[in-house]
């Protein structure tokens, strides 16, 4: 097994996600926990209508829910390494992807696999994220290397390096022509594409893991987490930083937009998320524990707003 790119070691049996309603979260509303997966949740997706919950884990499996009873309906198998992430289409046509360590897998409609391509990296992959098309994957590795290559695998693949240490996150803004990539030395450069002309290499979190960072859907915002008590926000035409979210009590290593961009959800290491209001000063609106099982040490490893915004699901390995 290849080292955590997250500040824990993945040990813990079952892994849950938990659903929870916005924005009017109270302290006593009791969510819908999905359990069964069997290491860390790594990646959260909603289907368009909300009606069910995509989870992708560490166990080599992503699990399909349905939100309103929480039983899970199909569990698919195949990948034969961790699952960093995956694409849910938003027309019914469209080919539901997971992307592991080694292997870029396509499913049928019926959620059977249809294609495989593998040879991505295997343990020399740290991240992996497609982009919100679905049309891109870009693969972090522990060789300071970015690589950016369609999904249809007709195009050969984009290579960006000069990383002063090995990528731990990526991510891509909505239209694709963006990418961001953050390293375990607190750096990240931003680079426009396909030209992977660098934008900025920003002194994110100085010193400390990038942990987590995302694009808000109208590409004009970065947020980061790093390995301290912080998110912080980032103009991306400029490179400069417009905000610092503090409260956190535990590293900050999972971060989420809601569809339309008003809200920001950020997750930490001991078990809690906050929802935060970017249109109104950054505010933050809620505080919730959802993983500490009354203990600490779970971090919140995935975030997914509904596409509603009314409902949000966190992973933990708890």
């Amino acid at each position: 097994m290849t080292d955590s790119p997250l500040p824990f070691e993945p040990a813990r049996l079952v892994a849950a996600a938990i659903l929870l309603l916005l924005p009017t979260v109270a302290a006593a509303q009791k969510p819908i926990v999905l359990e069964g997966h069997e290491n860390v949740v790594s990646a959260l997706a909603f289907s368009d209508n909300g009606e069910r919950l995509y989870s992708a884990s560490w166990d080599k499996t992503v699990c399909v829910w349905n939100t309103e009873t929480g039983q899970s309906e199909k569990v698919l198998r195949g990948h034969t390494d961790w699952v960093f992430d995956l694409f849910l289409p938003v027309s019914p046509e469209g080919t539901v992807q997971s992307v592991s360590q080694n292997e870029l897998v396509s499913w049928s409609k019926s959620l059977e696999e249809s294609t495989r391509q593998t040879g991505l990296g295997g343990a020399k992959v740290n991240s992996a994220a497609f982009s919100p098309n679905g049309k891109l994957l870009a693969i972090g590795g522990r060789d300071g290397f970015v690589r950016v290559r369609s999904v249809d695998g007709d195009s050969p693949p984009i290579e960006i390096g000069g990383f002063r240490s090995w990528v731990g996150n990526v991510c891509f803004s909505a239209d694709a022509r963006v990418l961001a990539a953050g390293t375990r030395t607190g750096n990240v450069r931003i680079f426009e594409l396909p030209s992977a002309k660098q934008l900025h290499s920003l002194e994110a979190h100085p010193g400390r893991q990038v942990l987590t960072l995302r694009i808000s859907p109208d590409g004009k915002t970065l947020a980061t987490g790093g390995f301290e008590q912080t998110a912080r926000l980032w103009d991306v035409e400029t490179g400069k930083e417009t905000a610092t979210l503090s409260g956190h009590r535990g590293v900050v290593t999972s971060l989420t937009w809601s569809a339309d961009g008003r809200f920001l959800a950020t997750g930490e290491r001991h078990g809690t998320f906050h929802v935060w209001d970017t249109s109104n000063s950054n505010t933050q609106l809620t505080k919730i524990t959802a993983h500490s099982d009354g203990r600490l040490g779970f971090s919140v490893t995935a975030l997914a707003f509904s596409p509603d915004g009314k409902r949000i699901a966190s992973g933990s390995y708890d």
